[in-house]
């Protein structure tokens, strides 16, 4: 039987699948307790919602189950209401240990070293590619390349020539090579806490 698939711009009732679907597409849920990935997936969805200039949601059967969405330099703005919504899910990570140990060391290591990788490229990127996560389910059927290929254009409209993603090993970052991208930076590191392991992080470069 064929699903029907909508493809649409984000929608506040989308929240809760979405963060679903990030949290499986990066394993949170492996790396820490239910309750930790619940909120750390929220925090993740409600910032890049506050800075995005693009969104595209894929709904299969009434249910979110991906998104896509871009920060162009020249036109993103922060949105007060997610701002808030971080600040929210924060706040209840932080009432445990865990998620203490989540907010200040494994989400602070990974800005910092994000930061470097990308200061050492010193290119003049106008966009980003902020956040792309779709469900395990959907894997092979098209949905992530229709989702990648809208926003393409949309950069394109936007005069955008070349754009960069942050992605690492705990993702399904081979998508990148395959669409053509350019690995322009990796860097290893073990990350001691929370998480107990070694992941790769780089950064793709697009053309447009």
């Amino acid at each position: 039987m064929k699903r029907t698939v909508v493809y649409r711009p984000f929608e506040q009732r989308d929240t809760a699948h979405l963060a679903e679907v990030i949290s499986q597409s990066w394993s949170y849920e492996k790396m820490f307790s239910k309750n930790t990935a619940y909120h750390f997936s929220h925090i993740f969805l409600y910032y890049e919602l506050s800075r995005q200039s693009y969104n595209r949601v894929v709904e299969v059967e009434g249910r979110a189950a991906g998104i896509i969405t871009s920060a162009f330099k020249a036109k993103h703005k922060r949105r007060g209401f997610y701002i808030m919504k971080v600040l929210k899910h924060g706040l209840q990570m932080a009432v445990t240990a865990e998620g203490r140990n989540v907010l200040l060391n494994y989400i602070k290591a990974v800005d910092e070293l994000n930061s470097r990788m990308l200061n050492s490229l010193n290119e003049p990127f106008k966009a980003e590619l902020s956040l792309f996560a779709v469900s395990p389910s959907l894997q092979g059927l098209g949905a992530g390349s229709a989702l990648f290929n809208d926003l393409l254009l949309q950069l394109k409209k936007n005069q955008i020539e070349t754009y960069y993603l942050y992605t690492d090993t705990t993702c399904n970052f081979g998508f990148y090579d395959y669409k053509g991208l350019e690995r322009a930076s990796a860097v290893k590191r073990y990350i001691k806490t929370p998480v107990n392991k070694e992941i790769e992080f780089f950064i793709y470069k697009g053309y447009v």
